[in-house]
């Protein structure tokens, strides 16, 4: 029969407590990346949600323009507010239309659509041109 020494018989407190760190430090990590994965995911949902109204309002705009319909002139930003993910996302549009000189039935239109997003501002901007053709 062979005898045990009693330092043989199990883990030290500070074995242990080592392992808790390491676990400790490896769950906040995972944590750390899930949040940062969710807040990339809330980030592209806003930016796709905002291009899609940028082309609206340029598809919008472009059917005025050839229908020979009043086009909008935006004197001040236009607000939209979504609920997108149960948080409410307000979006301002600007545009700005300038002629083309020497094509009278072609105008410039530069957009810029905006928002705010974990304190930060964010925003998409695209130029085009727009014909009665």
């Amino acid at each position: 029969m062979k005898h045990r020494n009693s330092y043989d018989q199990g883990f030290t407190f500070f074995e242990l407590m080592v392992t808790v760190v390491i676990l400790g430090f490896g769950i906040v990590m995972i944590y750390r990346g899930l949040f940062s994965a969710l807040a990339i995911q809330r980030h592209m949902t806003y930016r796709s949600y905002a291009h899609n109204l940028l082309n609206h309002k340029f598809a919008a705009l472009q059917f005025a323009f050839q229908h020979g319909q009043e086009v909008p002139v935006y004197e001040k930003d236009e607000i939209e507010n979504i609920v997108l993910d149960n948080q409410q996302v307000v979006f301002r549009f600007q545009a700005g239309f300038l002629p083309v000189l020497s094509l009278p039935n072609i105008q410039r239109v530069d957009m810029c659509l905006s928002w705010e997003e974990f304190n930060r501002h964010f925003s998409l901007r695209r130029s085009a041109y727009i014909s009665r053709f």
